[in-house]
Parts: C-alpha cells; sequence; structure tokens
C-alpha cells in the first residue's frame, strides 16, 4: 500500500513539474536601443516555433511563453539576441547597433560573397528603396539609383517601352539592354520579341515582372562580376532576388496604394482663332487670298482643344498580399499582387495580376533543400497609336489638327478634318474606336535541389522554365482613318515564347588553413529557347463592332504571317575567390559558351577575368598609424575581363530563303531564292573591361564611399557592311569595327543622424561617360534608318570619331535680313540661315556638320530620407545633363510651313520686317521645310532635374491582437521639372531600345504627375 502511495505521489509531483515548466507565462517588456529609447517594429519570436509578435511605438511587447523556451530579438540594423524565459516575467532588452555592415552578403552571379570580400563593380538597390515610390516594372525602380545605369522611360504609356543603359552602349547594331537574372533565371528584356508587333511602340517586357516581389537588385557592372555570365555579359547584369520566408513567426502582410495621374507638361498650341490668323499668313505667302475674315475669326474664338478633347485623369491602384514565415525545415512566401492604371490618353489602360510562391524545404537532416520560385503573371492592355507618327498617331494628330472643325457635326457624328490636306481624321475617333488589346500570360521560374556533400562542399541542380503565351486582337471600325481606308479591317496575333534552363553549380567554401579562404565554383548551363508567331488579318467587314467579326467575315483577306525562332546556349563556368588574411583578394573567373546563333567557325568563346582587391584597412601600418580609428574600410580593387554579346537575330550565319513569284509562258510560277549570303565565320562581339576602384567606409560605418573608373572596349562589331550590288545583295553581316566607352562613378551613403528620434540617411551618385566608336572596320560611315520618313530627316550619322547616335545636318545659324542677303542660297528674307561650310553660296550634304549627341556628359541621383519619431519623409531627385534631343515633334507642327496646327507662340515668335529680331523663321508656305528638319533648329538641350518622388508616411502607434503594424503615407511624383526642353518630357526616344536613334521625340505619349496615397498593414 506505501509503494502504491509513494508512486502516485511521485507521479503528481511529476505532473507538477511538467506544468510548472510547460505553464505559459505572460511576458511582458520592452525593447531599447542604446540611448535606452523604445524601437518600434521590433521582432520577438519563440526560437523553433512560429509563434511571436512585434514591439508597438514605443518599444513594448507582450507574449506567452514557457520557462524553458527561447526569446529571440531581431530588428535591422542591430545585432540579434536570445535570451531564455526561465522565471522572468518582465525583460528589458538593450539591442546593440550591428555596425558590421561590411559584413553583408552581396548577392553576385551562381553565389554571394561578403561586402567586404568584393573585387567587381556592384551596385546594390534594396526593397526599401523600391517601395518609395509606385512603379509599373523593376526597371522604373532602378532610375537614378545606382551610378552608371541610365533609365530611359521610351514610351509613358501605360506598361510602356524602358531602355537601360550600364555603362554606356557597347554595340551599334546589337542588343545593348543588361541580361536580368531573376532567382537565377537569365532572361534578355527584348521588348519586341515578346510581343506581337503592330503600329506602336513594343510594351515593356519587364512589366510581366512584379516588382513589389523584389527583396534586392544588385547590378553587375565589370567584368569581375558580369564575365560569369560569359557571352551574354557585356551590357551588364542585374540580379533581382526575391522574398523567401524565413524560420519564425507568420506574418500577414497587405499594402494598397492609390495613385492620379495629370499630363505634366502639356504642349500650347494655336487656338481656333489664332490657327485662322495663321492660315491667313500662310495663304498670302503663296499669292492667295485670306481664307477667314476678322469677323469669323472673332466667330471662331478658341475652338477645339484635340488634346483635351483625347486625354483624360488617370489612374494607378496597386495592391498586394503577401503571407511569410517557416518553421526550422520549410520556409514559405507566398504574394499575390493586383494592378489597374488607366493612362492619361482614353482608352488606353495597363493591368496585371499575379501570384508568387518560392518555397524552401530542408531534408536529411537538414543536408539537402528543396527550393521553389515560381511566379504567375498575367498583363492585359488597351492601347492607342501613339510613339510613332503618321496617319492614326493620335498625339502628334491631336497637336496638329485644325482646331475650328469641331468633334462632332450638328447630327453628333465625327468630325473629319484634314491634316494638311493629307488625311482625314479625327484624333478623338481614332482613340474611341479603335480597339488594340492584348494580353500576356507569363509562368516563370525555377526548381533547385541543393545538396551539402561535405563541409564546405555543396551541389545544386536546377531546372527552370520561362513560359510565355501573348495574343493580340486589332479592329479599326469605319470611324478610324485606317478603318475606312479598307472598309474595316481586323488583325489577329499570337506569340509563344518557351525557355528551359538547366544549370548543375558545384562550389566549394571553406577556410583551408588559418588567414587562408578558399570559394571555387564550377557549373554547367544549358539553355534553349523557341519563339512563334503567327498573325493574320483581313478587310471588307461588315460591322463595326470589334465582338460581333471573325476572320472569316472578311472579303479581302491578306497573306497570313507565321514564323519560328530558336536558340541554343550551353556552358561551363568556373569561378575562384581567395581571401588571404582578410587583407589580399583575387577573383579569377572564367567562361565557355556555345551559341547557335553564331557561324560554324565560332560556335564557342572563352570569356575570362580576373580581379585583385587589397584592404589596407587590415594592414599593420594602417592600424598603426591612427587611420584605422577614421577607417572603417578602406580597399582598393582591379580588374580586367573580356565578356560578350550574342544579342543579334538568330541565323544571320545562314543563307536563307524567301518566296519570289515568276510569270514564265504566262503562267504565275512560285519559286524560291536566297535572302542573304551566309557568313560561317560570324561571332561575338567582344567587350575587355578595366575597372579601378576604391571603397571607403568610416565614422563607424556611417559614412561609406565608393569610386569607379572604367574603359571598355568593344571589338568585332557585328554591322551590316556594303557589297558589290554584283553579288546580288547589298549588304552582308560581318564583324567589323570597335567601339568604346569611358567613364567614372561616385556613390555615397551618409546617416548624419542616427538619434532615438531623429534618423536622417542621405545617399546619392554620379557617372561621367564617353562613348566613341573607334572604328567601322570595311564598313563606310552612314545613316542610320530614319525615325520618320515623311518628316524627311536622316536617322543618326555613324562614323569614327563620333559618339553613338549623333545627328548630322546644317547647323542653323539665324535668319536672312534682306531678299539680297538670301538670293544666292535660293531663299528669302526671314527664311532660315545655315552654316555654308564648303563656301560655295549654296547647301547641299558637303555642309552637313555634328548637330546633335543624345549621350548625356553625366547623370546623377540624390535621395535623402528623415524619420522623426513615427513620421518619415523621402525626397528623391534624378538629373541628366549635356544631352540633345530631336524634337520632330516640333518639327512638324512648328515649321511655320504646312497648314497643320502650330506651336503657340508661332505668330509672336516669326520673322516679319517689323520683327527682324525674331527667333523663328518667317510664316511662308513657300520656304523649304525639309532642310529646315535637317538643321540644329530642332536640336534641343536634354538636360533635366527631376523631383521624382517625395513621401511623407506615419506610423501608427498600434500594435493590437489583429494589427502587427500600420503605416500611412502620402507621396507624390514627378512633380517638377526643371528643363530647357520644350516638348512633353526630355526624357523620352521614339525608338525605344534602339541604340542608333536614341533622343528622338516624335508622337510621344505625354508623361505624367501622379499623386499617391496608400497603406501598409502588419497583420
Amino acid at each position: 500500500m506505501h509503494f502504491y502511495l509513494r508512486c502516485l505521489q511521485t507521479a503528481v509531483v511529476l505532473v507538477c513539474f511538467t506544468l510548472t515548466a510547460f505553464a505559459q507565462n505572460a511576458i511582458r517588456g520592452r525593447v531599447t536601443d542604446e540611448r535606452n529609447e523604445g524601437i518600434p517594429g521590433a521582432t520577438i519570436t519563440i526560437k523553433g516555433t512560429t509563434r511571436g509578435t512585434t514591439t508597438d511605438a514605443a518599444g513594448a511587447f507582450q507574449l506567452n511563453a514557457s520557462s524553458n523556451e527561447t526569446l529571440v530579438f531581431s530588428y535591422v540594423g542591430y545585432t540579434t539576441q536570445e535570451v531564455v524565459v526561465g522565471s522572468q516575467t518582465n525583460l528589458t532588452i538593450r539591442m546593440a547597433a550591428d555596425t558590421r555592415s561590411l559584413e553583408e552578403v552581396v548577392v553576385v552571379g551562381y553565389g554571394t560573397v561578403r561586402k567586404s570580400d568584393l573585387t567587381g563593380s556592384v551596385s546594390t538597390i534594396k526593397a526599401d528603396a523600391i517601395k518609395e515610390m509606385p512603379v509599373i516594372s523593376v526597371d522604373q525602380a532602378i532610375q537614378s539609383r545606382a551610378p552608371g545605369v541610365q533609365v530611359t522611360q521610351s514610351s509613358s504609356a501605360p506598361g510602356g517601352g524602358i531602355s537601360i543603359r550600364v555603362r554606356g552602349a557597347n554595340s551599334i547594331n546589337s542588343g545593348s539592354e543588361p541580361l536580368y537574372v531573376i532567382d537565377g533565371f537569365p532572361m534578355y528584356p527584348d521588348n519586341g520579341a515578346m510581343g506581337t508587333s503592330g503600329n506602336r511602340q513594343a510594351s515593356n517586357a519587364m512589366a510581366t515582372i512584379n516588382p513589389n516581389e523584389i527583396e534586392s537588385i544588385e547590378i553587375l557592372k565589370d567584368a569581375s562580376a558580369t564575365s560569369i555570365y560569359g557571352s551574354r555579359g557585356s551590357n551588364g547584369v542585374v540580379l533581382i532576388t526575391t522574398k523567401r520566408g524565413k524560420e519564425g513567426a507568420s506574418r500577414v502582410d497587405y499594402e494598397g496604394s492609390y495613385s492620379i495621374q495629370q499630363i505634366a507638361r502639356p504642349i500650347e498650341v494655336l487656338n481656333g482663332a489664332d490657327y485662322a490668323r495663321y492660315l491667313n499668313i500662310l495663304e498670302r505667302s503663296q499669292g492667295g487670298s485670306p481664307r477667314y475674315t476678322d469677323a469669323q475669326i472673332n466667330q471662331i474664338g478658341a475652338g477645339t482643344n484635340w488634346m483635351d478633347a483625347i486625354t483624360r485623369t488617370g489612374a494607378l491602384s496597386n495592391h498586394q498580399l503577401s503571407f511569410t514565415g517557416g518553421t526550422k525545415g520549410m520556409r514559405y512566401a507566398f504574394v499575390g499582387n493586383y494592378l489597374s492604371n488607366p493612362g492619361i490618353v482614353k482608352n488606353t489602360f495597363f493591368k496585371r495580376y499575379g501570384f508568387r510562391l518560392n518555397l524552401d524545404n530542408d531534408f536529411l537532416n537538414g543536408r539537402a533543400t528543396l527550393s521553389n520560385s515560381w511566379s504567375y503573371n498575367r498583363t492585359g492592355s488597351s492601347n492607342v497609336a501613339t510613339d510613332r507618327g503618321g496617319p492614326g498617331g493620335i498625339i502628334i494628330t491631336a497637336l496638329g489638327l485644325d482646331p475650328t472643325v469641331a468633334i462632332y457635326d450638328q447630327n453628333g457624328n465625327y468630325n473629319y478634318p484634314s491634316y494638311d490636306q493629307r488625311f482625314n481624321i479625327n484624333p478623338l475617333a481614332e482613340a474611341q474606336e479603335g480597339y488594340d488589346r492584348d494580353n500576356i500570360n507569363r509562368l516563370f521560374g525555377t526548381t533547385a535541389l541543393t545538396i551539402n556533400l561535405l563541409e564546405g562542399l555543396k551541389f545544386r541542380t536546377s531546372l527552370g522554365a520561362d513560359v510565355v503565351t501573348a495574343e493580340r486582337t486589332t479592329f479599326y471600325n469605319n470611324y478610324t482613318y485606317t478603318g475606312r481606308q479598307y472598309a474595316r479591317q481586323l488583325e489577329r496575333a499570337n506569340r509563344n515564347v518557351s525557355s528551359i534552363l538547366n544549370e548543375n553549380i558545384l562550389s566549394y567554401n571553406k577556410q583551408i588553413r588559418p588567414g587562408h579562404n578558399l570559394d571555387v565554383t564550377l557549373g554547367y548551363t544549358y539553355q534553349k529557347e523557341s519563339n512563334k508567331l503567327n498573325s493574320a488579318s483581313t478587310r471588307g467587314l461588315p460591322s463595326d463592332d470589334p465582338f460581333s467579326v471573325n476572320m472569316q467575315n472578311g472579303s479581302r483577306p491578306q497573306v497570313p504571317n507565321s514564323g519560328r525562332l530558336d536558340w541554343t546556349l550551353e556552358s561551363f563556368l568556373g569561378r575562384v575567390n581567395y581571401n588571404l588574411k582578410d587583407r589580399y583578394l583575387l577573383t579569377v573567373t572564367v567562361r565557355r559558351d556555345g551559341s547557335s546563333k553564331f557561324g560554324p567557325s565560332n560556335k564557342w568563346a572563352n570569356f575570362p577575368s580576373a580581379a585583385l582587391g587589397w584592404r589596407v584597412v587590415n594592414e599593420g601600418f594602417f592600424q598603426n598609424s591612427g587611420l584605422s580609428k577614421v577607417f572603417d574600410d578602406f580597399k582598393f580593387r582591379a580588374s580586367y575581363g573580356l565578356t560578350g554579346n550574342s544579342q543579334i537575330p538568330v541565323y544571320r550565319s545562314l543563307a536563307g530563303l524567301v518566296p519570289y513569284n515568276y510569270v514564265l509562258g504566262g503562267t504565275l510560277v512560285a519559286g524560291y531564292g536566297p535572302n542573304r549570303i551566309a557568313n560561317p565565320d560570324l561571332k561575338w562581339e567582344s567587350t575587355a573591361m578595366l575597372n579601378l576602384g576604391l571603397d571607403l567606409s568610416l565614422l563607424n560605418n556611417r559614412l561609406s564611399m565608393t569610386f569607379d573608373v572604367f574603359n571598355n572596349k568593344t571589338t568585332d562589331l557585328l554591322l551590316d557592311v556594303s557589297i558589290p550590288q554584283s553579288t546580288g545583295f547589298s549588304t552582308i553581316m560581318l564583324n567589323s569595327g570597335s567601339l568604346s566607352n569611358k567613364g567614372f562613378e561616385f556613390s555615397t551613403n551618409y546617416k548624419i543622424l542616427n538619434g532615438s528620434d531623429w534618423k536622417w540617411d542621405v545617399s546619392g551618385n554620379i557617372s561621367i561617360l564617353r562613348n566613341e566608336i573607334l572604328d567601322l572596320g570595311k564598313s563606310t560611315p552612314f545613316f542610320a534608318n530614319s525615325t520618320s520618313g515623311h518628316l524627311g530627316v536622316f536617322g543618326s550619322w555613324v562614323e569614327a570619331g563620333n559618339s553613338i547616335g549623333v545627328w548630322k545636318g546644317y547647323k542653323y545659324t539665324g535668319l536672312f535680313q534682306t531678299d539680297d542677303e538670301a538670293q544666292s542660297f535660293a531663299a528669302r528674307a526671314g527664311y532660315p540661315k545655315y552654316e555654308d561650310v564648303n563656301g560655295d553660296g549654296k547647301y547641299t550634304a558637303d555642309d552637313y556638320v555634328m548637330i546633335g549627341n543624345p549621350n548625356p556628359k553625366f547623370t546623377w541621383g540624390l535621395n535623402s530620407s528623415v524619420k522623426f519619431k513615427n513620421f518619415d519623409l523621402a525626397i528623391f531627385f534624378g538629373g541628366v545633363h549635356g544631352n540633345d534631343v530631336r524634337n520632330l515633334q516640333q518639327s512638324e507642327m512648328g515649321d511655320g510651313v504646312q497648314k497643320i496646327n502650330q506651336i503657340g507662340n508661332i505668330l509672336s515668335d516669326s520673322w516679319t520686317p517689323d520683327n527682324p529680331g525674331a527667333s523663328r523663321p518667317v510664316i511662308d508656305g513657300r520656304r523649304d521645310f525639309i532642310s529646315f528638319r535637317r538643321s540644329s533648329f530642332f536640336i534641343q538641350d536634354g538636360s533635366f532635374i527631376r523631383l521624382q518622388n517625395l513621401a511623407l508616411g506615419y506610423n501608427l502607434p498600434l500594435n493590437t491582437k489583429y494589427i502587427r503594424s500600420a503605416r500611412i503615407y502620402a507621396s507624390g511624383q514627378n512633380l517638377f521639372l526643371i528643363t530647357k526642353y520644350k516638348g512633353f518630357d526630355p526624357e523620352v526616344n521614339n525608338q525605344g531600345q534602339n541604340n542608333l536613334n536614341r533622343g528622338d521625340d516624335y508622337d510621344a505619349y505625354p508623361r505624367a504627375r501622379m499623386f499617391t496615397v496608400g497603406v501598409n498593414l502588419g497583420l
């Protein structure tokens, strides 16, 4: 009996002990910084579980935990602390600032490296910077934030094209956009290859990726950083890492914003009455009678403002919900996003919705990890014809159309005024009645298996896919210009792009002996892409309703079109990083690429690089000098290597066949013939990169600075070289010529204040770049293709000694003041005067000189953020200086010769005998306007300073059961612009990603000013 009582007593004691040990006690406390000020938003988790909480505005927290559990305290910028609960019920945790910024890990190709060990030139942009302003695509978020990186908004249409140059254009004809690598998957942002063609500028290929999914962006710029990507590294590499789950409490976050958009800088044109006066002057100049009487002019009044008719207030709404968290063996991040952007031009919009799932699962006792990174996004857009000019280009048409004509007639039908007697059009009808919709589905991602074979040795194999399906339907009914020409027209196009990637990477990272650290990477990759396009069109349709017509309804079907492009890239790569005593750094990289794009004699090429780093700060003489008390880091870097550019059309090394029709014996016979001469020796453009850098950090890492100078030389340029017509062809693609890009970059970040109440950070960057064509080899100097044939202007002039994209034409020197002065030049008083270079008394092509350069002399960005308690203020400026823009828009509706509407100051600023000091030529319909358009008169200074973003936010002092954190904010984008440019915006390029015709402004979609309100909630 005593035995049973003793057992019962023991059992009771054990139960009590267990209940005591595992009792969930309410733990309260406060998290503070070094000054004993509360830290709001600090994270407290129970180690090994998903339970946790965050501190409120005063740094206080409360959660339930057992005595044997460990609390983990973490906050960005502070060292993580762990505390065992034990018998404590009230805790005060004082966190120490983490000054080890040099230990920050930077993502590089196929791996990571400590920032202090970095030998290459790499710029990093974190998620907080990306979220400062609402953007549609990731490339917009890069603008002005990284030295040496110029981002141009080619079209301001919703989802419009973006062009990026990293340290200038390294090619004349080949693609010069950087390679993007998203979670390890490389892709080239060819806007044309992702769309379905058509009569508008290609949309942005990167707009199918949600920028709010991004954790960080690294931009690789020199050979040490980019040669690991070999044949695709010469234009720089943008590495994008998306958000991943972390072990700890599950978190739900909502981010939402709404913006309104308005035209930032309208272009003033003549109102109805002034246009009538202009026409009267024009008629008299040609010997005719005035078209309008004074009474009629007074009756016309302001007339029709066609730009007001086709524009509206735009909007941008963005909503994102994310779920993150995980346990010791599994981590997840799920992000869902919806974006809608009705544009400022009627019937234009861009929409995107999609999701991303990043999932990491550990197994084999943590020795292996299966990682999934997959996203699906669907975009849809409605488009009108802009950024191209010509009939139906509604921006140039709205600016130049007759304002004396009403939009509708007395019966409510569209009026169709004449556009300079060339065609009849109504831009509102073009916008409202035209139907141009496209939808793109993109499934993109990678599944990877990583196995830790031995200590420091791991193997990673992955399989990735990028699958794009795009469809576009365009319908022009009888209210549109094209529809009236062809009794309505229907077009449908479909594109399917699939890219498959397999990578196998073996890496070894270990301290092989004290002071000797070795990091070795070896790999094999294989990528194959297929791009298919099918399109068909028909005319002579019975209905104006786009939803009731089909291809079979047309009485005049057109010849269908289809095509297929395939390429394969196979690669071997290796890299060695060696760190000797944390003072001497060595990086050696080599990649061997084989591409199906090039001739059989040059399928393979090697791309090596080497870099050295010297951390002077760790040298004994530096430590003993006392400088170690000032500098936290002082590092020299030097790198040299070769990279390539494979962005040329496929099959150019081969002779293709095209159909030809012949009449033989009175019968039409179809046949085939070659379309070009084969070149089996075609190979990569190769860029040799030299970079010298200096990294400084001082004042306990509060101030950091980076300096870089570089010299890139590209050889074996891929050019279409003229050949004798006796061959049956006019050109052949050869490796011919070279060019260089030289420059200087500087970036800095300074934590001016870092107190408990006040925090103030300032960061900035500046870049200087000089581009020069060194040699054209077997090619002769030439004019590139023209932006606009009917304007009569040339494309850029390509010649050794010049920069890429420069313009050549007449140098405008003023106005002739008398007929006698102008007579020998077949001109009159008030006509434009140009420089007579050869002095022969007439204007010919021999008088052409360089008249403009679209390449900026320097670019810069300046960002500042101030935090006071729960308030935060961010301001972001960007600038471009020393570049020219060719205002072709103004050359058409500002020449004083045509009967289209003109810019608003033409009456007051044009030459007359009573106004001899005028800035513009005489209004005269007899005047030669083609030469005028080819002159420097329309080359304008494109320099600007832009307030990119101004944002004010407030963190609400909430920490409830349902709301972990809350922030509200208001911001403005493109709030003001300082520039001498006369168009909508100096940041424009009609030709999109084209290198040769940069800086042309024609039929540009107006850029918007935007005002935003938003909220971020942690649930």
